[in-house]
């Protein structure tokens, strides 16, 4: 049985280990000029474009912008944290959400992905085969993220269809080579980068994001269009926004023609 000496120290390290999740978590909001957006990691590039586009159309708003795996997104808010809107990179985070009440309305589907693998220019992946070669140091999300659950798919997708004579245990033994599991599809596509794996499966646009930086020595290897998966980014405004009305006003702008264009800029489809 603890003492009350134990019990003090176990409730402040619990407190201290809350801390660093809400330390990220800023409240701001309801004063008619400020918006909260939560996001997927894979949008940081669009989004960042659109906030400033909307804000030149509305003089006087500032958008913040929150980027993190979805799964980490729709945990804050479910411990929370206070934001206006929620864009996810798949419906399984915001059909949670929406169940529980956190969301207004009904989302829409904005923007379309697919998944590509990325390897080291000099390395030993050349092919989607090489990613179950004993020995290749394979990187990829965690699952509960939905970059991780969609690649699970593709796995699958490529080890059941025997016109791609990978085999059945391709799925297995490309897990068996996995070095890593990211939170998020950045922290993935830095550890290719930086070589600290051979290989991983990020998005489609995560292509226009490595041209623009100008990165070098890397090889984007595509996936059959009939294993891919179309992953649909669903976004909503939040039951509690503190600007309700300036949050649909975004998200019918990420709608827009002007949104549109600029998510097709950074890769994604209109859906």
């Amino acid at each position: 049985m603890l003492d009350s000496t134990s019990r003090f120290l176990l409730s402040r390290q619990a407190k201290i280990f809350l801390l660093p999740m809400f330390l990220s978590i800023v409240v701001c909001g309801g004063d008619g000029n400020s918006l909260r957006v939560f996001a997927a990691s894979s949008l940081t590039g669009a989004f960042n474009e659109i906030a400033q586009a909307f804000e030149a159309e509305n003089p006087g708003v500032k958008v913040y912008l929150d980027f993190g795996g979805s799964q980490r997104m729709r945990s804050q808010l479910e411990f929370g944290a206070r934001a206006d809107v929620f864009a996810s990179a798949d419906a399984i985070q915001m059909d949670a959400l929406v169940e529980q009440g956190f969301v207004a309305g009904f989302p829409v589907d904005f923007a379309l992905n697919a998944l590509v693998v990325l390897a080291m220019g000099n390395g030993p992946v050349n092919e989607i085969a090489d990613l179950a070669r004993p020995g290749v140091k394979v990187v990829l999300a965690n699952d509960a993220v939905p970059v991780g659950s969609y690649s699970g798919q593709v796995l699958e997708n490529l080890s059941q269809d025997p016109i791609y004579g990978l085999g059945s245990r391709f799925k297995d033994d490309v897990l068996a080579n996995r070095v890593s599991e990211e939170p998020n599809v950045d922290n993935l596509f830095q550890k290719v980068v930086l070589g600290e794996a051979d290989a991983g499966i990020v998005y489609e646009t995560d292509t226009v994001k490595a041209l623009d930086a100008g990165t070098m020595n890397i090889l984007f290897i595509p996936i059959p269009d009939a294993a891919n998966v179309s992953a649909r980014y669903p976004i909503a405004v939040l039951e509690e926004a503190p600007e309700p009305e300036l949050a649909q006003q975004f998200v019918q702008f990420v709608l827009s023609d002007i949104g549109q264009t600029l998510l097709n800029r950074y890769g994604f489809s209109s859906p």
